[in-house]
């Protein structure tokens, strides 16, 4: 606290862990980007049936665009705040990593609560709609499509959906992270 009292005080970055700031700002941007996705769903705005739907890249870019500002806010905080206004690369990243990594955890739980409970009639249109494709799209045949969706059948589950969608948003976070650390890094 004394850098609010004298912000030209040098602070040893490590005395002061991001954690706790990476965190919070990482929780409230997965639980913003929990209300935009049930907003989503209930308001009908996506089309599960076209993943190359407007709809879903506009769902895409509100994700992207919650998932940057959480991050940008968790390093700015860190180094204006708690380090005296002063951030290497790395410790810039990494708390993009940490923020990333609770958005990443929040998604994969809200993926599972959804796709298990709130709506669990959707994994059977997915399951159609990738079927439907290897057919039109790929030329399988029928009998094919249904083999091929028999073996990939255990991705189509909640717990896979969970584990593929926090999965993905790490690795989105981490290369958000890797952009962003560059532009906000001030050292001494």
């Amino acid at each position: 606290m004394s850098t609010f009292d004298n912000p030209n005080e040098n602070v040893a970055p490590e005395s002061v862990s991001p954690w706790p700031t990476a965190t919070r700002h990482g929780l409230l941007g997965g639980l913003v980007l929990v209300v935009i996705s049930l907003v989503i769903h209930l308001t009908g705005a996506v089309d599960y049936s076209d993943p190359q739907s407007s709809s879903s890249w506009v769902s895409n870019l509100a994700t992207w665009t919650v998932m940057i500002a959480a991050m940008v806010l968790a390093i700015r905080q860190h180094r204006d705040h708690e380090l005296g206004g002063f951030i290497t690369f790395g410790r810039s990243f990494y708390t993009g990593f940490i923020a990333a990594l609770m958005i990443a955890i929040v998604s994969a739980i809200w993926s599972y609560v959804f796709f298990a409970f709130i709506e669990p009639g959707l994994m059977d249109t997915l399951l159609e709609v990738s079927r439907d494709q290897m057919i039109e799209q790929q030329g399988m045949s029928a009998s094919d499509a249904d083999n091929a969706m028999e073996m990939m059948s255990f991705m189509f589950s909640p717990a896979a959906f969970a584990v593929f969608g926090g999965g993905g948003a790490l690795v989105v976070g981490v290369i958000f992270s890797l952009i962003i650390a560059p532009f906000l890094k001030r050292e001494r």
